[in-house]
């Protein structure tokens, strides 16, 4: 994390919090404001296990309540929280990455018997959440049209977030607006999920 010094915490900052506005329906909310010190270094913070990174910023605040759970806001940008140290006992360093949520739907399925006793696919309530994504980290690859218009996207989401292999998301706008099945889930880390998703069709 690059040092920045805790002497001006002279800017106004918003710590987020992911709560469910109504049944099926998540948002960051901000719970209260701080003041801080925010410096975007040169470095890439790799926010994601299996996508490439994004900007990195080190912010310094004074010591109080926050956890990997939460988010910030700074200046109308997100802030993804990916670790958080004590620099002494009236403040923390955070160091995060800048990113740009997206609002996705999720609708999920499962087998019910039907007529006859014959298993039916039927659809379950869908969920609406912000996420993150980001393009998966592969090797270099001479490949076609086609190809790298099928490659996929990672997203990622905060913990409350539970999709599974199957799931069809629907990335409501921005240029990766489209609907994508999730292939597969990292769901190990205490305060993230990880979804790799290919190309389904268009919205």
């Amino acid at each position: 994390m690059a040092y920045i010094g805790a002497g001006r915490l002279d800017q106004p900052l918003e710590v987020l919090e992911l709560r469910e506005a109504s049944a099926g329906l998540w948002e960051w909310v901000a719970i209260r404001r701080a003041w801080g010190q925010v410096e975007q270094t040169a470095k890439t913070n790799l926010f994601s296990k299996v996508g490439v990174g994004a900007r990195d910023a080190a912010v310094v605040l004074r010591t109080q309540p926050l956890t990997l759970h939460n988010a910030l806001r700074w200046k109308g940008q997100h802030l993804f929280l990916t670790a958080i140290t004590h620099r002494d006992r009236g403040h923390l360093d955070v160091a995060a990455a800048l990113v740009e949520p997206v609002t996705c739907t999720a609708q999920g399925y499962t087998t019910k018997m039907g007529e006859g006793n014959r298993p039916q696919k039927v659809e379950t309530d869908p969920v609406t959440f912000p996420g993150v994504l980001t393009e998966k980290y592969v090797k270099y690859e001479k490949e076609d049209t086609f190809a790298k218009a099928r490659r996929g996207l990672v997203l990622v989401t905060s913990k409350p977030i539970q999709l599974r292999e199957g799931d069809l998301v629907t990335v409501q706008a921005g240029p990766a607006a489209a609907v994508y099945n999730v292939q597969v889930c990292h769901v190990l880390d205490a305060y993230k999920n990880e979804y790799e998703m290919e190309f389904s069709r268009d919205v």
